[in-house]
């Protein structure tokens, strides 16, 4: 190789370089900005006990530095309250605050993983630009996130291990043992000891052995489909029977076990979802929507597909989205141009709402909405669904519905191959090249 093609190489290398710590240090000032009023009060509350903890360290105990860490520490210890509500978290019980402690961290990835998707979407909360201006910066935007799709897909796997094997693993644990200590069907023992003795060994193979062993595929399976296609944890807050009946194997006024699709003007016509607890539980407690006193959230892995910021649409979209606005003109303009979802600004209630669009008399395809669980606002704790959650992967309307699309059912075939190989053989390619040379 020449001198010149050599320097001409080197070159470009810094070059590229340069642009990726540019987009980089876009990236996290972006981030800053999403978090900006979080951040601040976090540091202002943790400054503050840190000054008091050093001012006293060092008129006792001449030790400045020792003072200001126990200050931290106390800030952490008393503090994660005003800092959990500053983030949107609303609890009323111990085991409710107990709950968003222990999520704080999976709760920071996946909103890291909400913000990376589309990291500009805070400085279009409104509708700004020119119709001209936005023409040029959809396809702009939409080429920049096939970018950071294949940058952040360790995340995307991260937290569909997190929350597709975890969490919904435990949870699901949770309700099938319950099944088998305490029957809520009367065929199998319920309110009737004797058959809940001879029942018992039945109620071990169905829920923890045949149920569990499905729920190990189906967390598996989806793991591999959301680090495929983009998938978020998102909240939906209704009451605790329409959650039972949306998220149950056995429904009554929802028979499918999906979502009813909401006819508000708002949005769109479609099934609306939360990037915040706090905003699912203002709709849960909404006392126009409540059947029963028992408000409730389905956490739901939700793959929103191609979204559209209304801020972005053109002006005759983006002024149909609000309290006067008219839902069909938004789902018409969704359905012609591909969208599966829009993200809009509720300006007046202060947080974003996202709208899967109904366009079939349902929302567009049901395996795109999968509850992994529902919190109880009123206990303060995950509820029991009785006899487990739907299997979603499993349910023929999810199955149908993954017919119908080739290119999604190649996927599904896939993610299975991969989860039969892993069972068979990762296990020992993961102790072999793994373990041993770490251990």
């Amino acid at each position: 190789m020449e001198l010149s093609e050599i320097l001409l190489t080197t070159i470009l290398l810094y070059s590229t370089l340069d642009i990726i710590k540019v987009v980089i240090g876009v990236i996290v000032l972006l981030i800053l900005y999403a978090f900006r009023e979080q951040i601040i009060q976090a540091l202002f509350f943790i400054g503050i006990y840190m000054g008091l903890g050093a001012l006293i360290g060092w008129w006792l105990f001449d030790n400045a530095s020792a003072g200001a860490v126990v200050g931290f520490c106390l800030a952490i210890f008393f503090g994660l309250r005003i800092v959990l509500s500053s983030f949107g978290a609303e609890y009323a019980t111990t085991l409710e605050y107990a709950y968003y402690l222990f999520s704080i961290p999976f709760w920071f990835l996946n909103r890291l993983q909400h913000v990376l998707t589309e990291p500009w979407r805070y400085i279009f909360k409104t509708s700004w630009p020119s119709d001209g201006i936005k023409k040029v910066l959809r396809p702009l935007f939409y080429f920049i996130q096939i970018l950071l799709y294949i940058a952040i897909t360790p995340l995307r796997l991260l937290n569909a291990i997190i929350y597709n094997v975890l969490i919904y693993g435990i949870t699901e644990l949770y309700d099938l043992i319950s099944e088998v200590i305490q029957p809520s069907q009367w065929a199998e023992g319920y309110a009737d000891w004797w058959k809940w003795t001879y029942m018992f060994p039945w109620r071990v193979m169905k829920y923890p052995i045949f149920d569990g062993c499905l729920v190990l595929i189906e967390g598996a399976v989806w793991t591999i489909i959301d680090t495929i296609i983009p998938a978020i944890t998102m909240y939906h807050g209704t009451d605790l029977l329409a959650g039972q009946c949306i998220t149950g194997k056995k429904g009554s006024q929802w028979t499918d076990g999906t979502f009813t699709a909401s006819h508000s003007s708002w949005g769109g016509i479609g099934v609306y979802f939360a990037s915040r607890r706090s905003v699912a539980r203002r709709y849960a407690e909404d006392p126009y929507r409540l059947n029963d006193h028992n408000p409730v959230m389905i956490v739901c892995r939700v793959s929103l597909g191609k979204i559209i910021n209304y801020s972005l649409a053109p002006d005759y979209v983006y002024y149909h989205a609000g309290p006067n606005g008219n839902p069909a003109v938004l789902n018409r303009y969704a359905e012609n141009n591909g969208y599966t979802t829009g993200e809009w600004w509720n300006e007046r209630g202060g947080y974003w709402e996202y709208c899967m669009f109904d366009w079939k008399n349902r929302y567009n395809h049901p395996w795109r909405i999968r509850p992994i669980y529902v919190f109880n606002f009123r206990t303060g704790r995950a509820q029991h669904i009785e006899t487990g959650l739907r299997h979603w992967l499993f349910s023929k309307i999810v199955i149908d519905d993954i017919l119908e699309s080739v290119w999604f059912t190649c996927i599904v075939i896939l993610s299975f191959l991969v989860v039969i190989w892993l069972a068979i053989y990762g296990y020992k390619y993961f102790y072999n090249e793994f373990l041993w040379y770490y251990i």
